[in-house]
């Protein structure tokens, strides 16, 4: 299965559970707005986004356009999420999700190394790529960055500057309720999301 028909299968199947689901339950809980019986509003790495109850397509607010397929996923699978929320306080990487320490090595390679590979060594670029996304500084790092996700979900960046003997390194920390709404792949887009947003 291509990459592209296994998004579309994952949206097949999110919309048709969705589908049954009563939303508006869920609003307080996830962090959403119902601006009508039609549609809500929903924020997500720094923008707005609607989603049409009737046909879950998915829109940037501001455009209009429809949000990218992995995107879309994200926003589609955190409104799944049908259990009370909220955050333990207990910190985790992505080491400690189901098969992380397993796929590490792809998730980095679609998140903190790309970051990495640009940023370098410069933490006032990171910090001026960082205005695109809704943050506020943080422990530990050269720099630390509490991001917001989507709804009530976070993240946080930690960079830290190399010099000529060390290259620089970064992680993303995750608070362990993210372990309730997401799956392992959703965390790797979820960190994928933020990491090209700072490029």
């Amino acid at each position: 299965m291509s990459k592209t028909e296994g998004q579309n299968e994952a949206i097949r199947i999110a919309v048709a559970k969705l589908a049954e689901s009563d939303l508006s339950a869920r609003a307080g809980n996830l962090g959403f707005t119902l601006l009508d019986k039609h549609a809500i509003l929903i924020r997500a790495f720094g923008s707005d986004c609607t989603v049409e109850l009737n046909s879950f397509e998915v829109r940037n607010k501001k455009t209009g356009q429809p949000v990218k397929p992995d995107l879309k996923i994200i926003i589609l699978h955190y409104l799944l999420f049908d259990n009370t929320f909220s955050e333990t306080g207990r910190i985790i990487t992505f080491r400690d999700l189901p098969g992380g320490q397993f796929y590490l090595g792809p998730y980095q390679s679609r998140s903190v190394d790309i970051l990495l590979s640009r940023i370098k060594y410069d933490i006032g670029l990171l910090k001026k790529n960082l205005g695109r996304l809704e943050w506020e500084e943080t422990r530990p790092g050269d720099i630390g960055a509490r991001i917001h996700a989507i709804g009530r979900i976070f993240a946080t960046l930690v960079y830290y500057k190399g010099d000529e003997e060390m290259p620089s390194s970064a992680d993303i920390l995750y608070d362990s309720s993210i372990r309730k709404v997401f799956n392992t792949e959703d965390v790797t887009v979820i960190a994928s999301l933020i990491c090209r947003s700072l490029l």
